[in-house]
């Protein structure tokens, strides 16, 4: 008698209500195959009739059959179709930041795979590793392509979570920290400058250093919460608000650069205290994001305008404020609560990555003392 070769590919699929018994005598397990002889199906009487028809068609010798790779109706497609659904279940839970971070995870994907989705098995460690190589010849960064496969990871966990079956383990052979990187802070002087530059002859760029002077004024703050201010949040001589990160109660008392500033900016015509998002009945989200990219491009021609060695950006305002006050010998714990910060030692973890101006200077220092024992002698 001819056997019956199927292909076992692993799925979530139950088989209900058929039920197929196969004894140890009729079943010979090869790799990734699985074969029996038709006798040894019991259960459906159709079930059966088809698997006999497909033995008959064997012609007494072994044939291969591909069993289809089954999935549930609810959970159809691959990973990219997977990710989306799980998108916009974090949009209607409000999780923009999921929303975000996933989104462009799921873009990355795409341009790799030339905007075609990729089936779950096919989710190796090899195709994992591929991607990377992928994303760091496109000059991104380590830490870039860590974001990255960190959010996939995300992505796939919850579709394991949902009982999707996925190749075991397939992020160990990719880079999934975090590297520390340098960032300098201006100094006191580079704001003056950033300040004083006259840029009425561009409006954009002008809009752009009026924001970055509003968040060094405001004590750094982040451009989201910029952008979401309401002017019901502006009373009794100060600016209340929420972070939207931390969810921290933050208090500005609005000092005459601050109301100068805010006018600099101009009028808006929404509930909003300042026209970055203009129209309140589209998408506010899109219009900060639109937004926030559109303000650092033009800070960043401010800074070559005046010859800046440090890439100036909207995080440059929050990182000289910090440094500026640790500098003029603010305390610690003073710094920690007009930046939001949930403890003391995330301010110090912070400040600590901010500059490296002392370690230089102590660096230089040294060199000097080898050259003036040599000219001793």
């Amino acid at each position: 008698m001819a056997s019956i070769i199927l292909k076992f590919i692993p799925s979530n699929v139950t088989f209900n209500p058929v039920t197929v018994a196969l004894s140890p005598s009729t079943v010979k397990f090869k790799p990734a195959y699985i074969t029996f002889r038709p006798a040894a199906v019991k259960g459906d009487n159709d079930l059966h009739s088809r698997v006999s028809h497909t033995h008959s068609r064997a012609s007494n010798t072994h044939s291969r059959v591909a069993a289809p790779h089954f999935r549930d109706e609810g959970r159809s497609g691959g990973v990219v179709a997977f990710a989306r659904r799980l998108i916009e279940d974090m949009r209607r839970i409000g999780k923009r930041s999921a929303v975000k971070r996933f989104s462009a995870t799921v873009n990355s994907l795409l341009r790799y795979t030339g905007g075609k989705d990729v089936a779950w098995r096919d989710l190796s460690s090899t195709f994992i590793l591929g991607f990377e190589e992928f994303m760091r010849r496109r000059g991104l960064c380590r830490n870039s392509t860590s974001f990255y496969m960190r959010n996939l990871r995300a992505i796939v966990n919850r579709a394991v979570e949902e009982d999707i079956v996925v190749p075991r383990n397939p992020f160990r052979h990719v880079y999934m920290g975090v590297d520390k990187t340098a960032k300098r802070a201006v100094t006191l002087d580079v704001i003056r400058r950033i300040r004083d530059v006259d840029l009425q002859r561009y409006p954009a760029l002008d809009f752009a250093r009026n924001v970055f002077m509003f968040a060094f004024y405001t004590r750094g703050m982040s451009f989201v919460d910029i952008a979401f201010l309401k002017k019901s949040n502006v009373r009794g001589g100060a600016i209340t608000y929420f972070r939207r990160k931390t969810r921290q109660q933050i208090i500005v008392r609005i000092e005459p650069e601050i109301r100068r500033t805010i006018a600099a900016i101009g009028a808006s015509g929404t509930s909003f205290l300042l026209p970055i998002i203009r129209d309140e009945d589209a998408d506010v989200e899109q219009q900060c994001i639109n937004a926030y990219y559109r303000v650092n491009r033009n800070l960043q021609k401010v800074g070559k305008m005046l010859g800046l060695d440090t890439k100036l950006t909207l995080y440059v305002a929050r990182h000289a404020w910090a440094s500026i006050a640790l500098s003029n010998k603010v305390p610690l714990s003073t710094i920690s609560k007009a930046m939001g910060h949930d403890s003391e030692k995330t301010t110090l973890i912070y400040l600590r990555s901010l500059d490296t101006a002392s370690v230089d200077k102590a660096n230089s220092d040294i060199i000097k003392l080898m050259d003036r024992r040599k000219n001793k002698r």
